[in-house]
């Protein structure tokens, strides 16, 4: 065999296996993350006395336009972000906050009576919750932020209750998953301020 020839399939050898490799399936390296609810054990009856014949509509929500992207968001500077491309969140951030909100209210005040907004005039709740949240996230490296303003409108249209809410925490680790985890438990703290708003009228009317 001549030596041209040997080059030949040598080179045809080598292009062969490279080619194997470029076709193989490689994993999918991305995360994905969701914001959780408070567990349905251990609320006490008494703390949602007379409010479980409520009806309660949850939003509008509205979000930060930066965060209306898949990717998890960080804010390392007052005007600097870093997007993590492999951490991801299950479902838009907005909808996830949506649904713990109003399964953590669903949970404190013993009421399976939500509706989310928009609903049909035949839903009218006894009392709407708007939120506007303008920042969430991770901020430093074990540090997560939450910044809030909530409302609580009746079913008259009257704003009868309104409070901006200002929250950091550190999270056990610099994993995503522990970043997550403590912004879940900020977004208990103005579940149980809104469920006591809530609860105080209730009280005040009565009911």
């Amino acid at each position: 065999m001549s030596c041209q020839r040997l080059g030949v399939i040598i080179l045809l050898v080598c292009f062969i296996s490279a080619g194997c490799s470029f076709l193989e399936v490689k994993p999918d390296p991305s995360r994905f993350f969701a914001l959780a609810s408070l567990p349905r054990t251990g609320q006490k009856a008494q703390d949602a006395a007379g409010t479980n014949a409520l009806a309660l509509g949850i939003g509008p929500i509205k979000f930060p336009g930066y965060l209306d992207r898949q990717q998890f968001v960080t804010r390392i500077s007052q005007n600097r972000f870093a997007v993590a491309e492999n951490d991801r969140w299950a479902e838009p951030l907005e909808e996830n906050f949506s649904r713990v909100l109003s399964q953590n209210l669903s949970i404190l005040l013993q009421t399976d009576r939500m509706v989310a907004y928009p609903w049909e005039r035949s839903q009218q709740p006894s009392y709407q919750v708007q939120v506007e949240v303008l920042r969430i996230g991770l901020i430093t490296e074990q540090v997560v932020e939450l910044w809030a303003r909530w409302s609580i409108i009746d079913n008259t249209k009257k704003t009868v209750s309104v409070k901006e809410t200002y929250l950091t925490q550190p999270a056990r680790d610099k994993s995503t998953e522990a970043s997550v985890a403590s912004m879940s438990e900020l977004v208990s703290d103005p579940s149980k301020e809104i469920a006591a708003a809530i609860r105080a009228l209730t009280v005040g009317q009565g009911r």
